[in-house]
């Protein structure tokens, strides 16, 4: 018995724990806060489950209030993506979106209508940059298999990375610190304006 006890001191405790990362965001529009949005990241080995959960209020035009609220839930293995759940409420509106595989596709179904997928499918991971450069990338709030291009650059002066996905109707500008962390989110948002994430440090808090 004591034999056995001592064994099990000597497996790794990393290998019954899985690693966790939250990352926060304040949201601005048209530099004015209207709400958050966080992403919880959760490894264990390659597996990796991320939530992703944001919480805004505002208006359009000054006029029309806008409240919205999304969860969504994806599973990746092999940075792939394995599964996705999401639901979306925009005032009294909601949508949902779930996918999976089956027999060796990507079934994403929206409104009860489903789309199969080839390959591995990537959300917009803007958690792991080196994911981003993709010729499709899967919303995960609309279900749409979304074409993009795909700019990097560095700042030699600062260290910053900036990276710009490029979508049909708009681009998301990103910025990464020195060691990869991602920082900021910027888009101008038709007829809202300009969105805009702010990272928040965990000194600040929630």
């Amino acid at each position: 018995m004591y034999r056995l006890l001592f064994l099990l001191l000597l497996i790794p405790t990393g290998i019954c724990r899985a690693d966790s990362e939250i990352i926060r965001f304040k949201v601005f529009l048209n530099d004015q806060e209207v709400g958050q949005h966080s992403f919880t990241l959760t490894e264990d080995g390659s597996d990796l489950r991320v939530t992703s959960q944001a919480s805004m209020d505002f208006k359009v035009l000054l006029v029309k209030k806008i409240k919205y609220r999304h969860v969504a839930k994806e599973v990746y293995q092999d940075g792939c993506l394995q599964s996705v759940k999401s639901s979306t409420q925009r005032n009294n509106k909601s949508t949902t979106i779930s996918s999976k595989i089956i027999a060796g596709k990507f079934v994403v179904t929206n409104a009860g209508v489903d789309v199969s997928l080839n390959g591995c499918i990537k959300s917009f991971a803007y958690w792991r940059p080196e994911w981003l450069d993709n010729e499709f990338l899967l919303n995960v709030e609309t279900g749409q298999y979304t074409p993009i291009t795909f700019q990097s650059q560095q700042d030699s002066s600062t260290g910053m990375t900036h990276k710009t996905l490029g979508l049909p109707k708009t681009d998301i500008r990103l910025q990464y610190s020195e060691s990869g962390a991602w920082q900021s989110l910027e888009s101008d948002v038709k007829v809202a304006g300009k969105l805009r994430y702010k990272r928040v440090d965990e000194s600040e808090g929630e």
